[in-house]
């Protein structure tokens, strides 16, 4: 597991961005209605409270730096810089994915 920037990292920004998919079933468990939900900001998965930076410009304007907490293949959660000192302290904090590449760590997945 380590940590990645969401304010420097181009790939993990695509990836928290993505809008949420809905889907609706009918009774015999066909998809009858697929709906997107746009993210209007990203929070810590952690406290829930603090919406995220996900470029320079929101640095600025206050919101705090978060992270992409991951694997060698997934992006599991969002961490504001408080939680990731009380909970993930001891893990390796990556600027971007190219530098996760560079030690071997990242598979496919991204």
């Amino acid at each position: 597991m380590f940590l990645v920037r969401l304010d420097r990292d181009l790939r993990i920004q695509k990836i928290v961005r993505r809008p949420i998919e809905i889907y609706g079933f009918d009774e015999d468990g066909e998809i009858i209605d697929v709906e997107l939900v746009e993210k209007t900001a990203i929070v810590c998965d952690a406290c829930g409270t603090q919406a995220l930076a996900l470029t320079e410009n929101d640095l600025e304007n206050g919101l705090p730096v978060g992270y992409a907490l991951c694997d060698n293949e997934y992006v599991y959660q969002m961490v504001c810089d408080s939680c990731r000192r009380k909970y993930f302290g001891r893990l390796k904090i990556y600027d971007n994915l190219d530098q996760v590449m560079g030690e071997g760590l990242c598979g496919r997945g991204y």
